[in-house]
């Protein structure tokens, strides 16, 4: 039960945005993908999801082509939370996260079960009633992690391989406690099963809560493996173009 991507080439107007990646991530697993800015990290994790098609290679979920899976297939088996997503006008919290459950059939009082527990497991079942366009940049962000959590928060029957939940800049929008609280929830998503894969630029939170690291460097993977021995000051500082104190408050907790 794996999603991975093997010998990724992905090309845009004639500019090489990622060269040769292979990524791979398991279920179970926490999975970070670091490093600076047009890196490929974010391009990386559209190919990941099926958003994006690689100009050559292949990205594999559960040993099977993402392109084999139609849309309802491959909501049912991963969930993504963007970057940067379109408002929702007119929408509430509660009709916001309840969209998570959109590709399951099951009936209303089931779903309004997996809103409500997955609203509680972000502290935000207070929220419930409110218009998401009237939320704090935070307060959408954990909205938003409310539904990819409802998502994939249970195993539907047709479904018996592993689910994966993908984010990109989970914590962009949060305070130090609201962004520890989140990786806490992924840490214990992946606990649970579900593999979590992760575009961040908290380099510290990786190496306390990840289990896997991918370091991308100019569209290339640059290093993998466990965070606390890829994601060294050395390597940050070669990887980042940062000086080494710099590099070494990087990974302080």
């Amino acid at each position: 039960m794996s999603l991975r991507l093997e010998e990724v080439h992905y090309t845009i107007d004639r500019k090489k945005l990622l060269k040769d990646v292979n990524i791979s991530c398991e279920a179970g697993q926490l999975s970070a993908i670091v490093g600076p800015n047009g890196a490929g990290k974010s391009t990386a994790l559209k190919l990941m999801s099926g958003d994006l098609a690689p100009t050559s290679g292949t990205t594999l979920l559960n040993l099977a082509e993402v392109s084999s899976y139609s849309a309802r297939e491959l909501a049912l088996r991963r969930a993504v939370m963007p970057q940067q997503t379109t408002p929702a006008f007119g929408l509430k919290v509660w009709e916001m996260v309840q969209l998570g459950r959109a590709p399951f059939a099951e009936n209303l009082v089931l779903s309004s079960e997996y809103v409500e527990k997955s609203l509680r497991i972000v502290d935000a079942m207070h929220l419930a009633e409110r218009e998401l366009m009237t939320l704090s940049g935070g307060e959408k962000q954990r909205i938003l992690l409310a539904k990819a959590l409802a998502q994939v928060s249970v195993e539907d029957a047709s479904v018996s391989e592993g689910k994966f939940l993908l984010l990109d800049e989970p914590t962009a929008s949060l305070d130090l406690k609201q962004a520890q609280t989140v990786m806490k929830i992924l840490r214990a998503a992946a606990d649970s099963g579900i593999g979590v894969v992760v575009v961040i630029h908290d380099i510290a939170s990786v190496r306390r809560y990840g289990d896997t690291v991918f370091l991308l460097k100019d569209g290339g993977v640059a290093y993998a493996g466990e965070p606390k021995i890829v994601l060294t000051a050395e390597r940050i500082a070669d990887s980042y173009d940062v000086d080494f104190e710099t590099a070494e408050g990087s990974i302080s907790f």
